[in-house]
């Protein structure tokens, strides 16, 4: 199943696509700056399921006679127009009510379902009562698992459940047949009930907007490893949006998606959580920034600028994104918004192998180092028998490269500085040229 959106023309936003797969069982994280259109993508959503929604959380003033939101659910479309008299935005197509019950959208505050809970349960508490008189419940252990793992607590381990008209409803069972119900528990707990409730019952698409709303720092980040496992388990999708950066530092990278706007057209790209921290954050207090890849790169910069002891006059940064495009693109929009400094502070640094991709090529803030990367040259030296000893490499072939270099530094074959000179030794101008161009940069 594929749910894909399109908006037109609502509020500042001329056009907004969004696309899923729900056969993927994923965690969807949406990032952006305020105001960029993440909670008008989720009343859209909402919108699908209850056509009400903008009405209930919107000003009508974010319409117009051109105003549209076309869905796509299996190849199936669903048109809905702004109706000028009504002033809503509805449609003469029939939604099948099994596609609108696998789709369930939390809104932020004020209007989520978790602000507004409290004496919710009331018109249930007599039959509560007459239940918990009777023991008539049971003990579910996966959720008293889920809330001690997102809460590191075991205040939830006397938590019941019963079934009322139909329905699931827990509390907490004090002394003398005293209770809790999950109502009047704090609205980040009842938030995570109600978000089990959600997935116990497959739907397939769950959106929440502002998941960090109510939850602490830890609390956020258990949640998240939680919600991976039940994704798999149950074959739901939770597409969401947060500001918290404890959260998205805990996230895969094709779980992180960053919402932007050019020229008021929204499209999402899949990005690195460096890539993110760099954008919405910046670094501050420092004169220069060096981009690059990855963890390794950063690791031989530094050793190429440090290992002589030459003197360095500006105070810098290097910052590893991701892919070198990334990288790159990165670089280009701080030439925009200048979130990290002025673009004359700003370079990247690439694996020789990025030389030849159409956005790092031609580019004078944009240097490489003198081979594909530092696994492949050490790969390169190790095949002609030049590093004086062998390792046993175990893992599929095409990862070789990796595994190899991973396999010298957990044998102590050789240290990270040791690689660096050896295949430095025997490119030593090219290194050098490189160096210098680095050191005339950060000296300017």
């Amino acid at each position: 199943m594929k749910f894909e959106l399109k908006l037109l023309n609502i509020q500042h936003i001329k056009e907004l696509n969004f696309s899923i797969d729900l056969s993927e069982n994923q965690l969807m994280c949406i990032i952006g700056k305020n105001g960029v259109g993440k909670t008008t993508l989720i009343r859209a959503i909402k919108n699908f399921i209850s056509t009400d929604t903008f009405n209930k959380t919107a000003s009508p003033n974010i319409f117009n006679d051109d105003s549209q939101i076309i869905y796509t659910v299996n190849a199936k479309k669903y048109d809905f127009q702004y109706n000028s008299k009504l002033k809503v935005i509805d449609t003469k197509d029939i939604i099948d009510s099994q596609i609108k019950n696998e789709i369930s959208v939390e809104l932020p505050l004020p209007h989520g379902e978790r602000f507004s809970h409290f004496q919710r349960l009331g018109n249930i508490d007599e039959e509560l009562r007459k239940q918990i008189s009777l023991q008539e419940y049971k003990k579910p252990e996966e959720l008293i698992d889920f809330l001690s793992t997102v809460y590191n607590s075991d205040r939830f381990n006397n938590i019941k459940e019963i079934y009322v008209k139909g329905n699931k409803y827990y509390f907490i069972l004090k002394i003398d047949d005293y209770y809790i119900r999950e109502d009047y528990l704090s609205s980040g707990e009842y938030f995570v009930i109600s978000l089990y409730k959600m997935i116990q019952q497959r739907c397939k698409l769950i959106v929440i907007d502002e998941i960090d709303i109510s939850l602490d720092a830890s609390a956020q980040v258990n949640l998240i490893k939680e919600l991976r496992k039940f994704c798999n388990e149950y074959n739901v999708n939770i597409v969401f949006t947060t500001h918290s950066l404890a959260l998205m530092k805990t996230l895969l990278s094709p779980e992180l998606h960053y919402m932007d706007s050019n020229e008021s057209c929204v499209a999402l790209a899949n990005i690195s959580y460096n890539y993110v921290k760099s954008l919405l954050f910046g670094f501050q207090g420092w004169d220069k920034y060096i981009l690059t890849e990855d963890e390794m790169l950063e690791k031989y910069l530094i050793y190429i600028l440090t290992h002589d002891n030459r003197s360095i006059f500006s105070k810098y940064k290097i910052i590893y994104i991701a892919g070198g495009s990334q990288v790159v693109s990165l670089m280009k929009r701080n030439k925009i918004e200048q979130f990290l400094s002025s673009p004359d502070n700003v370079v990247s640094v690439l694996d020789g192998d990025q030389k030849k991709k159409k956005d790092c090529k031609n580019n004078d803030n944009v240097f490489f180092i003198p081979f594909d990367s530092v696994e492949k040259q050490l790969r390169t030296h190790y095949k002609n028998d030049e590093l004086g000893f062998k390792v046993e490499v175990t893992g599929a072939p095409n990862n070789f490269t990796k595994n190899l270099y991973n396999e010298i530094i957990r044998k102590h074959k050789m240290t990270d500085p040791e690689i660096f000179s050896f295949i430095n030794a025997r490119k030593i101008d090219a290194v050098n040229a490189l160096r210098h161009q680095l050191i005339d940069f950060l000296n300017s």
